[in-house]
């Protein structure tokens, strides 16, 4: 797969238009920030990592846009690039991101040339973090899927989430390099349709057996013992081990614990989130339309009202573990989250040390 976005060495930024996806592979280039809050924004950029990357080197472009001939006309410009940037509430990894870029800019010294050359170094580098993330995550999965396993997704947490090899993707590509019989079922994941457009696109890209379901058939493809676990992605997971992720995950959990089917949730460290209480997190409400239209028409009547939360929670209760680039956190709990970043080395971490 390509990389979803990435820094080009003419200074612009290159990503896939993910709304015109897979009817039509579509790169967009860009020196503006502002441009890559409005792809943020309406979903030409989306998966917690992808957005993540997306807004450090959006962080970068404004630097570079301002001008600035001191550092602290520079701090200004990237203060309300910043704001501009955070378009989503729910995902942690784009406050993530500018937040971080804004840190390593205070805390730089030399010109204001000097800083905008390290910041644009920075934002690649959140960008090769998140390549090197995936790859451990899916490592550090392996022990967790056999040979022959049919793995039940939804929403997208493949290629297009991320920089490039994915969350759900790591492992399930992963997975089928060493086994070469693992297979899919992908939910649509409505009312994006994210499953249908990106999962199944990018796994047939791969040559990987998948099979698109609705939302509404989980329940029966479950207890048709048709998928063997679950694996699915992350915007934010919370020090007690609550997931926030694409609406539907929660009933997808509920009924995978109804039939012992294990329920596994892959994600980097960067969505993770120490500080924020589960009652506090942000769900991002979506407009009607998403809902109500279909392939441009209207499916119900054009002024119903709709409710459209763009995420759900799920509680560590109904989670088998939690697979990250350092390790897994099985049964999580606020104990073994916190286990997990008290590791001595920021690298991979024995899944034992979590259990």
């Amino acid at each position: 797969m390509f990389r979803t976005i990435e820094w080009l060495d003419d200074g612009r930024v290159q990503f896939v238009d993910q709304t015109r996806l897979p009817l039509e592979i579509k790169f967009i280039v860009t020196t503006s920030h502002e441009r890559i809050a409005d792809a943020i924004r309406a979903m030409e950029i989306r998966g917690a990592p992808a957005i993540g990357a997306a807004a450090g080197m959006g962080m970068a472009l404004a630097a570079v846009e301002s001008n600035a001939q001191t550092k602290d006309e520079l701090l200004r410009h990237l203060e309300r690039a910043a704001r501009t940037l955070n378009t989503r509430p729910t995902a942690v990894n784009l406050t993530w991101a500018t937040d971080r870029m804004l840190k390593a800019a205070r805390g730089l010294d030399g010109t204001a040339s000097e800083i905008m050359s390290a910041l644009i170094d920075e934002a690649k580098e959140i960008a090769e973090e998140d390549v090197r993330m995936c790859k451990r995550i899916g490592e550090n999965a392996l022990p967790l899927i056999r040979s022959g396993w049919t793995i039940q997704t939804i929403c997208n947490a493949g290629s297009l989430a991320t920089v490039h090899l994915g969350t759900v993707g790591a492992v399930v590509r992963m997975a089928y390099e060493k086994y070469s019989n693992i297979k899919v079922y992908a939910a649509e994941t409505r009312p994006r349709q994210q499953g249908a457009r990106l999962t199944v696109f990018e796994f047939m890209q791969d040559g990987i057996d998948t099979t698109l379901i609705t939302d509404g058939m989980i329940g029966t493809v479950f207890r048709e013992k048709r998928v063997d676990c679950c694996v699915v992605g992350a915007d934010r997971i919370l020090r007690t081990g609550h997931v926030t992720n694409k609406i539907g995950t929660y009933t997808m959990a509920i009924v995978a614990k109804h039939h012992r089917i294990p329920f596994y949730v892959a994600a980097p460290t960067s969505t993770i989130d120490m500080a924020t209480r589960p009652e506090d997190v942000v769900i991002e409400e979506r407009h009607p339309d998403e809902v109500r239209i279909i392939n441009g028409q209207y499916v119900t009547v054009p002024t119903a009202k709709v409710y459209n939360p763009g995420f759900d929670i799920t509680p560590p209760s109904l989670i088998s573990a939690i697979i990250t680039d350092r390790g897994v956190v099985r049964r999580p709990n606020e104990e073994r989250m916190k286990q997990l970043f008290d590791s001595s080395a920021p690298g991979r971490v024995k899944a034992s040390s979590c259990d």
